[in-house]
């Protein structure tokens, strides 16, 4: 009897014989295990719950487990007789157990394979990706001295209201009182300004009491005020981008340091020197930022002053009302507009050469001579414009002559030229130079005056600075107006200047005014 044949796992004998129905069931077992391994990594692979490494390394293996196992089940050695009840597998049945065991092992190795592809990934960043903001500020200097910056106000906000005064005039006197002043404008920030504006500043003064948020408030503490306020007047304090309008319930008096308000919670907390605007001002000459009082001493030792004067009354502000005003730009490139006095665009007699009138005078810079004609007198820079037409008068002791302007003049100039004609003397600059015509048209303007400005010309009724291009020429198309720091076109330079006119009245004696000017930027 044959003893059915056992073999090795090595394939050799064993010299043990162990029948073949075990060892069929056990091949069968470890290749179902294998297809097993094989779908877990499938699965594990299209998922990515492997790196590409362990992903390959695992279908590789589980590929070949498949493979080995197969070939131990489609073997059957030479003289195995069959299995009880199984019967003889034909060659086509026999192949196709291949092809299935075949398609099996490739389906592991694509889908794991596929996996990888589905993997493919690409990736770039940008870090450290930042932004800032600009800034919008304004320098204002007077003449020559500090620029005071629109930034540096005790009110911790973008708007100085306390820097350099235009002028310091005192002893005036009707047809010589005058002077001028020569005010930089800059765009100190990194933004261009759209838009560039003057306006007549409110009336205002600065809170001396604290106002804390919450708090109800009957009256506002302030420094000692410059402007009567009357009973309705809007008051609005702001400190820091904060901002609240208070309304006066009585009047308060030049001088007075507490203005009684309608009773009001406060919004917001407003420190000592917060701005407080009487934004009801400018509505009238009695209401105007300029505001009249009397004098208190005299620059002469011994002369008598306003307070001891009994015939000049403030009310409504008569000085502001008579004392004629006059703003005039010259841009870099010596082009020149009148934006407010007797020549503007607005006044009755608009110049077209941009000139506003002045009252102008001058000094000679070097000695006339006698033996020929002239067609120009050598000038100091002048400090006011001269027109063509204009009657120049030099008058040096008891010697006088008068030459006619044949051009204009303008603001800066060493030079103004006349029609051809000989000095009757050797003029030095010791000689008096009047543009007599000049004054003869400022004396009688009563139009163009600081109370006219105030009220024509509030923060809601601003001027807006066009770019001068050419003289009394604007570009009113133009998007920048003020340009960034140190671009060209960030500063603008604004002649400002005032005069007493002959014509004022023997009631202005002894009086002070005081007045502002307001400079105004947007982006």
């Amino acid at each position: 009897m044959n003893t059915p044949e056992t073999l090795r796992i090595d394939g050799t004998d064993s010299g043990q014989r162990q029948p073949a129905e075990p060892r069929i069931l056990r091949d069968r077992l470890l290749l179902l295990l294998a297809l097993d391994a094989g779908a877990c990594i499938v699965v594990g692979a299209a998922s990515g719950a492997f790196t590409p490494g362990v992903r390959d390394a695992a279908v590789a293996a589980a590929a070949g487990l498949v493979g080995v196992a197969a070939t131990r089940l489609l073997r059957r050695p030479a003289g195995l007789p069959k299995l009880p009840g199984s019967s003889s597998p034909s060659s086509l049945g026999h192949s196709k157990r291949v092809l299935l065991l075949v398609m099996l092992v490739g389906v592991i190795a694509y889908v794991g394979g596929n996996a990888t592809f589905a993997l493919f990934n690409a990736e770039t960043t940008n870090p450290g990706s930042s932004m800032a903001s600009g800034t919008l500020t304004m320098g204002n200097k007077v003449n020559n001295g500090t620029t005071c910056q629109s930034y540096g106000a005790t009110t911790a906000d973008n708007n100085n209201s306390a820097c350099d005064a235009l002028l310091t005039l005192t002893n005036l006197a009707p047809g010589v009182g005058a002077g001028q002043a020569k005010l930089t404008i800059q765009n100190t920030g990194s933004i261009d300004a759209s838009k560039l504006y003057l306006s007549a500043p409110y009336p205002r003064t600065t809170l001396s009491a604290q106002i804390t948020s919450g708090a109800t408030v009957t009256s506002l503490t302030v420094a000692a005020l410059t402007n009567a306020v009357s009973s309705g007047n809007v008051l609005q304090v702001s400190y820091g981008g904060s901002s609240q309008n208070f309304t006066a319930s009585a009047g308060a008096a030049v001088g007075a340091t507490s203005v009684a308000v309608t009773s009001v919670t406060a919004t917001a907390t407003f420190p000592i020197n917060s701005r407080v605007l009487n934004t009801s001002g400018n509505a009238s000459a009695a209401t105007t930022e300029c505001a009249d009082a009397k004098t208190t001493s005299s620059p002469v030792a011994g002369a008598t002053y306003g307070t001891q004067l009994n015939f000049n009354a403030i009310t409504n502000n008569p000085l502001c009302q008579a004392m004629l005003f006059y703003v005039q730009e010259q841009s870099a490139t010596g082009k020149n507009y009148c934006w407010y006095g007797r020549g503007s665009s607005a006044s009755p007699s608009p110049d077209s050469n941009g000139q506003c009138r002045t009252p102008t005078t001058a000094t000679l810079s070097s000695t006339l001579g006698t033996g020929s004609p002239i067609t120009s007198l050598p000038v100091a820079a002048l400090t006011g414009n001269v027109k063509s037409g204009d009657s120049i008068v030099l008058t040096e002791g008891s010697n006088t002559q008068t030459f006619v302007a044949s051009a204009a003049a303008y603001i800066n100039d060493t030079s103004i030229p006349v029609s051809s004609l000989t000095p009757n003397y050797a003029y030095t600059s010791a000689a008096t130079v009047k543009d007599t015509t000049a004054f003869s048209a400022l004396d009688g303007d009563a139009t163009d005056t600081i109370s006219s400005f105030d009220t024509g010309h509030p923060q809601t009724g601003r001027i807006q600075l066009y770019p001068v291009t050419a003289n009394n020429t604007t570009n009113n198309a133009a998007t920048v107006e003020l340009n960034r720091n140190n671009d060209a076109g960030y500063s603008r330079i604004f002649y400002v200047g005032v005069y007493m006119p002959a014509s004022s009245a023997n009631q202005l004696q002894g009086l002070a005014s005081t007045f502002g000017l307001n400079w105004h930027i947007d982006q």
